[in-house]
Parts: C-alpha cells; structure tokens; sequence
C-alpha cells in the first residue's frame, strides 16, 4: 500500500509556476487532485479543460460552484466526484489558488 502511495505522488503533475506563500498550499493540492486532468497550472490536459478561461473566473463560475463540482463531479458527469481525496478546507485553499492564478493571467 505504502509504494502505491508513493508512486501516486510520484505520478502527480508538478506546477510550472511560482506562487505567493499564502497560495502554495491551494497549488500543492491542486496539483495533487486536478492537475492529471486539468493540466499543470489549470492551463488544460487532454481530459479535461483549461481553468484559465473567462468562463471559470469568479463572475461565471462561483466559488461554490467549484467547490459543488469538486465534491459531486461535474453535471455532464466527465468529471468525477473528488470528495474522497479533498477536505473543505483543502478545496478553500485549491479555490484561493486558482483565483489567484486567473487573476494573474488578466481574467478578473
């Protein structure tokens, strides 16, 4: 079980950029649980889409919306539910680092 453990963390998608400390541990856990599908940085992956477009920033998708799809799965039923490997604390942090990062890319 151990060496499944490790090699699961050993497998994970490693971000590509540097964040303000308040955000590190939003990306640690982003890059854990989201990144296999939404790609390095949320900037997309072969299963899933980019996080860094207009239609996810704040206006158009809330923050319970994200923490809602993140628990259940997405509604078309291609993202499966996370709530296993997240606690809501740690989805807060994963949605304060992806503010952050759509803000930085001139989203917001």
């Amino acid at each position: 079980m151990l060496f499944l453990l490790v090699l699961a963390n050993a497998c994970a998608v490693e971000p590509t950029k540097k964040v303000p400390d308040k955000f590190v541990i939003g990306q640690a856990k982003f890059h854990e649980v989201c990144a296999n599908c939404h790609g390095p940085d949320a900037m997309g992956g072969s299963k899933a889409p980019k996080l860094m477009q207009v239609k996810f920033v704040s206006s158009n998708f809330s923050d319970q919306s994200i923490a809602r799809t993140i628990l259940n799965g997405s509604n078309s039923g291609a993202m499966p539910s996370q709530k296993r490997k997240v606690s809501d604390r740690e989805i807060n942090e994963i949605i304060k680092y992806l503010r952050y990062s759509q803000k930085e890319a001139g989203l917001t």
